[in-house]
C-alpha cells in the first residue's frame, strides 16, 4: 500500500514538472511571437512534447501552446517544408 502511495506522489510531482515546463514554454513562445518569429515559436512548442504522458490535461495544455504558435504562421506550407523531420513527425502524430 505504501508503494502505491509513493508512486502516486511521484506521478503528481512529475505532473507538476510537466505543467511547469509547459508554462515556461508558453511564455517563451509568446515572446517569440511578439518578435515575429513564428517558426521558432513552433519549434519551441514542439520541443519536449510530453507524448508519453497519460495525463490528458498535460497533452491538452501542450497542444494548445502548439496550436497558438501554428496560428501565427501565415505560410503553413512553407513552414512544413522548412521543418526538420523530427518536428514534422511530432506534428503528424
Amino acid at each position: 500500500m505504501a508503494s502505491s502511495a509513493a508512486a502516486y506522489l511521484d506521478a503528481d510531482e512529475n505532473l507538476e514538472a510537466i505543467i511547469s515546463r509547459i508554462e515556461q514554454k508558453s511564455r517563451k513562445i509568446e515572446t517569440l511571437l511578439k518578435q515575429s518569429k513564428p517558426v521558432e515559436a513552433l519549434k519551441t512548442a514542439l520541443e519536449g512534447t510530453p507524448l508519453k504522458t497519460r495525463d490528458e490535461r498535460c497533452k491538452s495544455a501542450n497542444w494548445i501552446v502548439v496550436h497558438r504558435a501554428m496560428m501565427a504562421i501565415r505560410d503553413v506550407d512553407g513552414m512544413f517544408n522548412s521543418l526538420d523531420p523530427e518536428y514534422y513527425d511530432i506534428l503528424m502524430k
